[in-house]
């Protein structure tokens, strides 16, 4: 089996970008004295995505990857840190008092800084122990860990989330992000942390490489990873000494296309009404343009059976019929033998130059331009 990037689903390339031999297996693996005589190294095999650009190592992740482990507790300089970083963004999106919840929140050790700074704290977290301590500590936190984009976290649409370098532990991130965003209310933002790439290469910190980090970004590839997954990336930047990539995020929101509807409703009565007032004195009506938004707008605005047919210069185009209403498609020489008494132009960007032609070669016709806002009358 090919190795797929984690990221795009491309196939990684065939020669790692980086190889280390008799690496430890992992960040918390510490063999015993029993353990030490049998005990090897392993070997890790670094990719860059050709596609996407994203550093990962193939294969299958530690163990305890759904578990947050933090060895020690949030020194006095973090504790500050996060204390103002929560504060400003709580202040920024106007969540006080409203639900935020911490993905692979641990034992609860940042829920505890979200709590001071006015929200209402929730965590989600995979290790048995670090939930009882969190709950133990009056925190509420769920077990769990989101494998899918189906995942329902407890008393879900939430207000906001946030990851403090979780993400790189993911082999499936896509679907772990797409299970948070469905997991949020539509407004919702967050924060999504992750080691720094650019400082690691920038520094030639060799040594930052490990088992357990199985994604490694830039800020390029988190914002490709975040905005394909759902989410708007409003500001990345790099934080505490340059060692963590900070997103802030917004959920993506569909677009509105409300307006549609009503310029079609618009559009529609407009080019009626013009068609309908023509028919009232007796005369005649052809469209010209045969172009994809003339052929729309005749099936969209239900004229095509009160036209005679549709005008095009194009050759190719002529002696055959519009697809959907099935008007004749002709060339202008019809305008010459007074079947048609007024023309209606679609044209699009060529409108008035279809319209000079009009004026120019066929004097007597009634004529009209429809315009964004609705039909335009340039001659009666």
């Amino acid at each position: 089996m090919p190795n797929l990037c984690r990221c795009c689903n491309s196939q990684l390339p065939t020669i790692s970008l980086i190889a280390y031999k008799n690496m430890p297996k992992s960040a918390q693996f510490f063999p015993t004295k029993e353990d030490v005589q049998l005990e090897k190294g392993v070997d890790i095999f670094i990719y860059q995505c050709s596609y996407c650009g994203l550093l990962q190592i193939p294969g299958d992740p530690v163990p305890y990857y759904k578990d947050v482990i933090r060895s020690t507790g949030v020194s006095q300089e973090m504790s500050l840190f996060r204390t103002v970083q929560y504060k400003e963004f709580i202040d920024e999106y106007n969540l006080s008092g409203k639900k935020v919840i911490e993905i692979g929140s641990g034992c609860g050790e940042y829920m505890n800084f979200m709590k001071v700074a006015g929200i209402i704290p929730y965590g989600l977290e995979n290790l048995q122990l670090s939930v009882d301590t969190g709950k133990k500590n009056g925190l509420n936190v769920f077990r769990g860990f989101i494998n899918d984009r189906h995942y329902k976290i407890p008393e879900a649409p939430y207000d906001a989330f946030y990851i403090m370098n979780f993400l790189e532990h993911i082999p499936e991130p896509n679907e772990f992000l797409k299970g948070i965003y469905n997991n949020l209310a539509e407004d919702a933002v967050g924060i999504v942390e992750v080691p720094n790439v650019n400082m690691m290469i920038k520094k030639m910190l060799f040594t930052e490489f490990i088992s357990d980090h199985i994604l490694y970004f830039t800020k390029s590839t988190l914002k490709t990873i975040l905005e394909t997954n759902g989410f708007e990336v409003v500001e990345c930047k790099e934080i505490w000494y340059d060692y963590i990539i900070s997103a802030t995020v917004r959920k993506k929101k569909q677009l509105d296309v409300s307006g549609f509807k009503k310029q079609r409703d618009i559009i529609t009565k407009s080019v009626n009404d013009y068609v309908d007032n023509e028919h009232s004195k007796g005369r005649k009506v052809a469209s010209w343009g045969a172009g994809h938004q003339a052929l729309a707008s005749l099936s969209l605005t239900s004229i095509a059976g009160k036209l005679e047919c549709v005008i095009d210069s194009a050759k190719f185009k002529q002696d055959k019929f519009t697809p959907a209403t099935h008007l004749p498609i002709v060339a202008p020489e019809i305008l010459y033998n007074g079947q048609i008494d007024a023309v209606l132009i679609m044209a699009a960007g060529f409108s008035d130059e279809v319209a000079e032609i009009v004026k120019n070669n066929y004097p007597e016709l009634g004529i009209a331009i429809l315009r964004d806002y609705g039909v335009e009358v340039i001659k009666e």
